[in-house]
């Protein structure tokens, strides 16, 4: 494609998870869609840990280009090494290669009809009549494009959503710095396994993570510090002694950055002619920091309120809350008690976590403090944590 043409019925900003998903739906429903990505090359950089739960649940077909392990759990770790295992249907799911899977995410939508711009950064977003006027620097070359609807996608930084009047910027604290290190030769407890590493000094507001990927394993950690930066807190994590022995003839291959809001989701997710999507909508567990397979869900969602939206040629506000209000059904209740979770965890000191941590015992399958309640009255420590949760 070697420019853009003047308009689209739906223009997605963001070629992500949530992004493609947008795109393949609106597509599929008939809908003019263009699908713009700021990278010259769909699922770089790559920012997360790469782990995502039953894929098949979106209607993804699995494919061994992009699925490196298969996991079934996980073992949460204290900062004394008590270990509790992780296992519900809710723990299974993939560790993927993202570079891999991005691509295959934005070819689907291709394919059902999205043109896709790589290399395009929306600089500017005006309303002209009951239409938006984008502004795209494509390949270097200024466009200005009419569009209908436009799906804000475009992860943590969204400068779209707030081009609109809806506000979406994180203040510093409510975004988790992450950083991970892709790692070779790595000795892993078991292969199928996520491993979770909680503590102040390991990871403080956060945790850290050994993820299975193939033959490697991604290593990493999100903290949320102003004094420390998240890459020093991944070379003492590499000596803790919980992992060392298990690390020391690992040698990275690949050093990831970037940055998980945790604050919950935005205040209002649509306006007129505009939807807002997956980080940019906070739509990512405020607890574990996992987004992908909420940007995916919610962004089919969207896809197909939009394509709605464009059959019914009203994109309306009034229209378009139909995308909030499916989208909230499904997750809210669970973002904001993740929420509530992620506080208190941050409050613990690391006495506080292991005696948490007696209170689960050695397996856990949810987090249900109806079955939590008696042990916790009994714990006066952690019971001024859990004051303002319904037993």
């Amino acid at each position: 494609m070697r420019e853009l043409k003047e308009s689209y019925d739906i223009i997605v900003v963001g070629a992500g998870p949530g992004g493609s998903c947008s795109a393949y739906a609106s597509s599929k429903l008939g809908a003019k869609t263009l699908l713009v990505e700021k990278s010259q090359e769909i699922g770089e950089p790559v920012r997360c840990a790469e782990a995502i739960p039953g894929l098949e649940n979106l209607g993804i077909e699995l494919d061994s280009s992009f699925i490196r392990s298969e996991v079934n759990g996980g073992y949460i770790f204290t900062p004394s090494g008590r270990k509790i295992l992780v296992e519900s249907d809710k723990a299974k799911g993939y560790v993927v290669e993202r570079k891999i899977f991005d691509k295959y995410l934005a070819i689907r939508a291709a394919n059902a009809g999205a043109k896709v711009a790589v290399k395009s950064n929306v600089v500017g977003l005006e309303r002209d009549g009951d239409e938006w006027l984008v502004e795209i620097e494509y390949l270097g070359e200024i466009y200005k494009v009419r569009s209908k609807i436009v799906i804000a996608a475009d992860g943590v930084e969204s400068n779209i959503a707030e081009y609109a009047g809806l506000k979406s910027k994180k203040k510093p604290l409510e975004v988790c710095s992450c950083a991970e290190f892709e790692m070779v030769n790595v000795e892993l407890i078991d292969k199928n396994k996520l491993e979770f590493y909680f503590g102040n000094e390991i990871a403080k507001g956060g945790y850290a993570w050994i993820f299975p990927k193939g033959d490697a394993a991604n290593v990493g950690l999100g903290v949320r510090d102003k004094k420390k930066k998240a890459i020093n807190y991944l070379y003492d994590f590499l000596e803790n002694e919980l992992v060392r022995d298990r690390l020391k003839n690992a040698t990275p291959i690949e050093l990831k950055v970037g940055g998980a809001p945790v604050s919950g989701p935005i205040e209002k997710t649509y306006t007129d002619g505009l939807l807002v999507v997956g980080d940019a909508a906070g739509q990512i567990s405020p607890l574990t920091g996992g987004g992908i397979y909420l940007a995916m869900d919610c962004g089919l969602i969207a896809g197909e309120v939009a394509g709605e939206a464009i059959k019914n040629k009203d994109w309306s506000e009034e229209f378009l809350k139909t995308y909030e209000e499916r989208w909230k059904e499904k997750y809210y209740n669970m973002l904001m008690n993740h929420l509530k979770y992620r506080k208190v965890l941050e409050k613990l000191s690391d006495d506080e976590i292991e005696e948490l941590a007696e209170v689960i015992g050695e397996k856990l399958e949810d987090i249900d403090l109806k079955k939590f309640a008696k042990k916790i009255l009994m714990r006066p420590k952690l019971l001024k944590y859990f004051k303002d949760f319904v037993f």
